[in-house]
């Protein structure tokens, strides 16, 4: 499975940790993790602006993951599919990654449920499919 987890989820995971890093620790061990430069540049911004991270520890958190990834190309393209256009890179990523799930904290997103046969949902409900399909 591909997965793509929106900024918000990234910035949580590796400043607060808990749900988020656990979601995105399930993903790198057993899916791909897909991510978009437009993804990458918001999590490098928000971390670094809002939480003053250091680029070195920002690229230390990033590249725990880096071998998980897979990287795609978006261009933009993309538009008017979501009610807040911003969060049209998320979904073009998804789109191009041919990823499976988008796992997102953000209510726009969250409330289109899916988009192109991608399911969309929180990192908890991520979880919790995970660990009912491995009890299975």
């Amino acid at each position: 499975m591909i997965c793509v987890f929106d900024s918000s989820v990234w910035v949580s995971a590796f400043h607060f940790g808990g749900t988020p890093l656990a979601a995105l620790k399930v993903a790198e061990d057993n899916h791909r993790i897909a991510i978009c430069e437009s993804i990458h540049e918001e999590i490098r911004a928000t971390l670094s602006g809002k939480f003053r991270w250091s680029p070195t520890r920002f690229q230390a958190a990033f590249d725990e993951f880096r071998p998980r990834i897979l990287k795609v190309a978006t261009f933009g393209r993309l538009r008017g599919a979501c009610r807040d256009p911003k969060d049209d890179m998320v979904l073009e990523c998804a789109v191009a990654a041919g990823a499976d799930v988008i796992v997102s904290g953000d209510k726009d997103l969250l409330s289109l449920g899916n988009y192109r046969r991608i399911r969309i949902m929180t990192a908890r409900v991520f979880l919790a499919l995970h660990e009912k399909d491995a009890a299975s």
